[in-house]
């Protein structure tokens, strides 16, 4: 199982939505992601679906997984982005509960992926990871 998928499993181990999508301003038209992708290594656990479009308020979207969840997605520095997030997915140490949150970034013309996670999510003494993955076109 690769990196990507491990991290999502963990993080999603039950489907949500979330995140905010937020329009930003378009000044060319960049490339859109749309269709469905995996991982180039052929895995096909985990497939994304993205939804993508610009117009005058900047360039959104969705992003689904055949996992069960969707979230917005904006176009921002010239890469797609995304967080998922499960609501009192972690319980820390003090027995309060946070969300798992995994926040992803595509570049629509590499189709390069940056997946960045917690390891202790909202709890305190986490650390911050990046894990790169790179996906490939299947619909």
């Amino acid at each position: 199982m690769t990196k990507l998928l491990r991290t999502l499993a963990t993080a999603l181990a039950v489907p949500a939505i979330a995140g905010v999508a937020l329009a930003g301003t378009a000044t060319a038209d960049p490339p859109l992601l749309n269709g469905a992708y995996n991982e180039t290594d052929g895995d096909s656990i985990l497939v994304l679906t993205f939804a993508t479009s610009c117009g005058p308020a900047g360039c959104t979207g969705t992003v689904a997984s055949n996992q069960g969840w969707q979230t917005p997605t904006r176009l921002s520095g010239g890469r797609w982005v995304f967080t998922v997030s499960k609501p009192g997915g972690l319980v820390c140490d003090d027995g309060h509960y946070e969300p798992a949150v995994v926040s992803m970034s595509v570049d629509p013309v590499t189709l390069s992926g940056v997946l960045s996670s917690d390891s202790n999510y909202g709890c305190a003494g986490g650390i911050v990871t990046q894990s790169p993955f790179q996906l490939r076109k299947i619909g």
